[in-house]
């Protein structure tokens, strides 16, 4: 569960001590596999009512959830690419993160999708100041010029 924004109150110079008629806050929940987002989503919003029947509970957005495969021969290919790139073996980690596309992509391509991210935590990725380095950057296109090659031998 995720609070990405709030908006309510008196923002503007001085002190006012008024209890805000209105509020607006922006969440997210984190899913895992075989959860189903309409029934989180019925859980949160019945939640909230039960404390507040006031409150008005809107739904935007559904991603079913995915966890990616550290093992087999697709997430294999992505462990030597990344070895041949860098030099030594990738560290496979749980990362959350949202791109709905890919259990419809896998579905449909019927190969595992494998997740073979470039950017480390110094990077401060999706934050202020985010960044890359050339060096992340050259060694992912050798990375993927490799794991291209090595999936192009796989059988289907």
């Amino acid at each position: 569960f995720e609070v990405h924004g709030i908006v309510g109150g008196y923002v503007g110079p001085g002190v006012k001590t008024v209890i805000p008629p209105r509020a607006e806050a922006k969440i997210s929940t984190r899913l895992v596999p075989h959860q189903d987002p309409d029934k989180i989503f019925r859980l949160v919003r019945d939640f909230v009512r039960s404390r507040n029947p006031d409150v008005k509970v809107t739904h935007e957005a559904t991603l079913r959830p995915y966890l990616g495969q550290f093992t087999g021969p697709y997430a294999d290919a992505g462990r030597r690419a990344v070895a041949f790139a860098f030099g030594k073996e990738p560290a496979f980690t749980r990362e959350g993160g949202s791109i709905g596309a890919i259990v419809t992509m896998e579905e449909r391509l019927g190969v595992p999708i494998v997740f073979l991210g470039l950017s480390l935590p110094e990077h401060g990725y999706h934050a202020p100041n985010e960044n890359y380095d050339w060096g992340q950057a050259s060694g992912g296109m050798k990375m993927f010029v490799k794991y291209f090659s090595e999936i192009a031998q796989l059988k289907r």
